[in-house]
């Protein structure tokens, strides 16, 4: 009888690496970028160790050819000294500028914050992890996120006409959450107004904020 489960590549300090990869480097031989303007909180990096520990390494810690600095990846070698592992994946890429470097540098974070979440369907997500007791840690929500997320009014029985009529609303609309406000609007509709929005306040995200609390009279 075979055995037909996935494989992963490697180990690394008994974690298992899936990603693609050069070769496993010493954890002290890497090099951040002392330019990187993305910071990591002790509590995202403390999530991101249990999620490499839990899943492997999906991801790796890419380091350009050009400097010998990391380009993407500051997070993950962070989270790896919090495992206290001695040896990480890394992917080693060539640019053909500094300025090639740090704007695929900034971009990993950046190009992310640009997006929007469709509450909607993360709620539906959420609502299985619930129904399996599954660890949402590992995917970076704490059990109050989740909670909060799904129940943001509190515990109400009494189901009124309006909460009914938000669970009819077309599938293509979308919750927006801003503080203890819910607004149901379409996702075209939504991401016009945010461009909009970062448009008029520079795309700075806490002008961006300032600028929503205005306009919604908060």
């Amino acid at each position: 009888m075979t055995d037909d489960s996935p494989k992963a590549r490697t180990l690394a300090n008994g974690i298992e690496v899936w990603c693609s990869f050069d070769k496993l480097v010493p954890v002290g031989e890497l090099k951040p970028n002392p330019r990187n303007p993305n910071t990591h909180p002790q509590r995202q990096i403390e999530l991101l160790a249990k999620n490499i520990r839990y899943f492997g390494w999906r991801q790796t810690i890419t380091v350009s050819n050009l400097t010998g600095l990391i380009v993407s990846g500051h997070g993950r070698l962070m989270a790896a000294k919090h495992l206290g592992v001695e040896v990480v994946p890394v992917d080693y890429q060539d640019f053909a500028s500094e300025n090639d470097e740090l704007a695929v540098l900034v971009a990993d974070n950046r190009l992310a914050e640009l997006s929007t979440v469709d509450l909607n369907e993360l709620e539906k997500i959420a609502s299985e992890w619930k129904a399996i007791d599954f660890d949402t840690i590992l995917a970076g929500f704490e059990p109050a996120d989740i909670e909060g997320l799904l129940n943001p009014g509190g515990n109400d029985d009494d189901e009124d006409d309006d909460d009914r009529h938000d669970k009819e609303l077309d599938k293509s609309d979308v919750t927006v959450a801003v503080g203890l406000y819910r607004f149901r609007i379409t996702q075209e509709e939504f991401i016009a107004w945010c461009d909009r929005v970062k448009q008029d306040a520079g795309f700075d995200k806490e002008s961006v904020l300032n600028e929503i609390r205005s306009r919604l009279g908060l």
